[in-house]
């Protein structure tokens, strides 16, 4: 049985706990990082496909030789060689969007699995529990919400502020036949200024950063910025100074992150309580917050203002209020449809009218045609929730590929071609 649902706890690590568990998390980034370069090289120099079984062989070998690879427990270095064979086979999926594997960086979130055989979980008391991690020991953490289910994996993390500990749980999670209130049906706007606007009127909005933290933010990048480049001019390595510049934005910004968060967490939990459809815009939210600066030989134009932008979209977490959607539907049997986004914000909801001018300001919508007014992002929201059905996107290699020329090589040599290119197998 897999895990179907996740439950993550407030880790609470002693000081020589916390400094194993980071060790361990630079070993598994650098792990992952090996075992994708040796896969790499293995099809360019030779044509062989490394697999799971082969590169555990080698880290058996490398545990003998190395002792700081030996101190990070095997099941956690067979969990990382695992995370990297399933990274593969979603690149090698026709249907999955994954692309190629790439190296972690040093700056990621510092994490080390475990699989559910090696931990243990039990309960201390009402508001404290405890799981036993190998060559650790005991680890107490927060029970904020019972575990639900037998645990087959964790995942041991730091984002900056402090370490958690995720369980993925077999919970026997199924979704309800009907929905408890089967005739309602909401449209979602997601905007810049205003998170989300309903079309039964609601607007819900958070500011997930204190005008004090934006500035104080803003000062500490312009400070590494600095360092950054006086060490380069250098020569040198990162200072401690530049490191602890570093950790303080990562803080700042796993605060702001979290709240975030939360946010989408909170709306998705309600919406999907209450309502049987709930329909969004179709958004490419990954090429709506592209960079507008171009290319030497074409500039960007208004890219300060396009860049402005980009950190509004994603300071609002449009992508991750899908996904806490999506998640919180599997428990309420909630249906999530996604419609064309093209002029919903310029159709009048009552009469149909489209023009540009129909919206005067940012927050004002006033109809040329019938002379209809509302709010704008409500209204636009009335036009999601009235819309049909968007045809379904193209998915995995036919969105990797769309762009190619086409070819009169059958597809196993086409395939063939592009792994040569990119250097990395596809069998």
């Amino acid at each position: 049985m897999n895990a179907d649902t996740g439950r993550k706890y407030r880790l609470c690590p002693t000081d020589g706990q916390a400094d194993r568990l980071t060790a361990w998390g630079h070993t598994c980034r650098w792990l992952y990082n090996t075992a994708l370069e040796q896969r790499q090289f293995a099809w360019q120099q030779r044509k062989v496909t490394l697999r799971l079984a082969a590169q555990c062989a080698y880290l058996t070998e490398a545990r003998k030789e190395l002792g700081w690879v030996a101190d990070l427990p095997a099941q956690s270095g067979q969990q990382v060689l695992r995370q990297l064979d399933q990274a593969y086979q979603n690149w090698w999926n026709p249907q999955h969007p994954a692309g190629a594997p790439t190296r972690k960086r040093k700056s990621a979130r510092l994490s080390v699995p475990f699989p559910g055989q090696a931990v243990q979980v039990r309960r201390l008391n009402r508001r404290w529990g405890a799981v036993i991690l190998p060559k650790v020991g005991e680890v107490k953490f927060r029970w904020s919400r019972p575990l639900g289910g037998a645990v087959r994996n964790a995942v041991v993390s730091f984002d900056g502020v402090a370490w958690h500990v995720g369980f993925g749980v077999h919970a026997s999670v199924k979704a309800p036949a009907a929905h408890a209130r089967p005739d309602t049906i909401v449209g979602v706007d997601r905007g810049v200024k205003v998170a989300l606007a309903m079309s039964d009127g609601r607007m819900w909005n958070r500011a997930f950063a204190t005008p004090g933290q934006e500035r104080e933010l803003a000062r500490l990048k312009s400070k590494a910025g600095r360092q950054e480049t006086a060490r380069r001019k250098r020569g040198a390595t990162t200072s401690h100074r530049a490191r602890k510049v570093r950790a303080e934005i990562a803080r700042t910004s796993a605060k702001i992150r979290n709240r975030r968060r939360d946010f989408v967490m909170w709306a998705a939990n309600r919406l999907c309580a209450q309502h049987a459809v709930v329909k969004l815009e179709r958004l490419n939210i990954e090429g709506m917050t592209a960079t507008g600066k171009g290319t030497i030989a074409e500039p960007g134009t208004n890219v300060r203002q396009k860049a402005g932008l980009n950190r509004a979209i994603l300071d609002k977490g449009w992508g991750l209020f899908h996904v806490a959607l999506a998640n919180q539907a599997r428990t309420t049997g909630t249906q999530i449809v996604r419609v064309p986004a093209a002029f919903t914000s310029q159709r009048c909801s009552r009469c149909g009218n489209t023009d540009r001018s129909n919206r005067e300001s940012q927050a004002t919508f006033r109809c040329g045609s019938c002379g209809y007014q509302a709010n704008a992002d409500v209204n636009a929201a009335i036009n999601v929730r009235d819309a049909a059905e968007a045809a379904p996107p193209l998915t995995g290699r036919a969105v990797r590929d769309r762009n190619r020329k086409a070819s009169c090589r059958p597809p196993t040599q086409r395939r063939q071609r592009a792994a040569l290119e990119t250097g990395i197998s596809r069998r």
